[in-house]
């Protein structure tokens, strides 16, 4: 039995260790490696919903000290980016409640793949109504690393958030789920951290920045025309799926109970 499965089993230690690799992804941002794991205990975490009703103070306490930390390791950043990063995490906070509730709903409907969707069309909505104010992405933690991403000027900027969600997920599929360590799985995860990486070394072009995506929706002009077309294609059909999964849950739980 692996030390990640029994790991998984204790709601506390999940919590603490993805809010260290979350700090660990702030902190090395000039090298966001972190990034790619601090998700997979949360996914790992959110399997077992009813053992965090007994341990709320040290939740408590681990949110204060990461707030702690993310206000204190972005002094090179905006006050408003401090304050967007707030609000990002709480509104990551209400993704995963909606994903716990209709999880339960339907268990054979819902998996992890929805809860991606939602955090995709969760990032989508928030640029929409917050475009001004300087609104933050996971995508934000490797803009320091563009070298890495220049092939999102086909997926849009958050084509990087779903990237990083895809190797969360295949990183805890193959340390959590399990009872032993599933190496082949250890080794996509590894393929697909390395394979964009190499196609984007590959690519001449210039990379979609932050700056790009605020001024095409706060109706700027931007000068690559094919983002200008696409824009973000990626968080906005998580939008428009997620509020299709949504729909088609909460139709079908509702007919199964008229239907008894």
């Amino acid at each position: 039995m692996s030390f990640f499965y029994q790991l998984g089993k204790n709601s506390v230690r999940l919590f603490i260790l993805a809010q260290l690799l979350l700090l660990l992804a702030f902190a090395f941002r000039d090298f966001p490696i972190f990034i790619f794991l601090a998700f997979a205990p949360l996914f790992a975490l959110i399997d077992n919903p009813t053992g965090l009703k007994d341990f709320y103070l040290p939740f408590i306490v681990a949110t204060g000290t990461a707030l702690v930390f993310y206000f204190t390791m972005q002094d090179s950043m905006q006050p408003s980016s401090v304050l967007s990063w707030g609000v990002y995490f709480c509104l990551l906070a209400a993704v995963f409640a909606i994903y716990v509730v209709l999880k339960r709903w339907r268990p054979l409907t819902i998996n992890k793949f929805a809860l991606i969707t939602f955090i995709l069309g969760m990032e989508y909505l928030f640029l929409k109504f917050t475009g001004d104010l300087n609104p933050v992405f996971l995508a934000d933690l490797l803009q320091n690393k563009t070298s890495w991403t220049r092939w999102n000027v086909h997926t849009g900027y958050t084509g990087s958030t779903l990237w990083i969600l895809l190797v969360n997920l295949v990183v805890y599929q193959a340390l959590f789920i399990p009872k032993k360590i599933n190496w082949i799985l250890c080794i996509v995860s590894l393929l697909i951290i390395v394979f964009p990486i190499l196609i984007s070394y590959k690519i001449s072009g210039i990379p979609i920045t932050k700056l790009d995506v605020i001024g095409l929706y706060n109706h700027d002009v931007t000068s690559n025309s094919v983002y200008s077309e696409r824009g973000e294609l990626i968080s906005r059909t998580g939008a428009w799926v997620s509020a299709l999964i949504i729909i088609f849950t909460l139709v079908k739980g509702l007919t199964k109970k008229v239907s008894r």
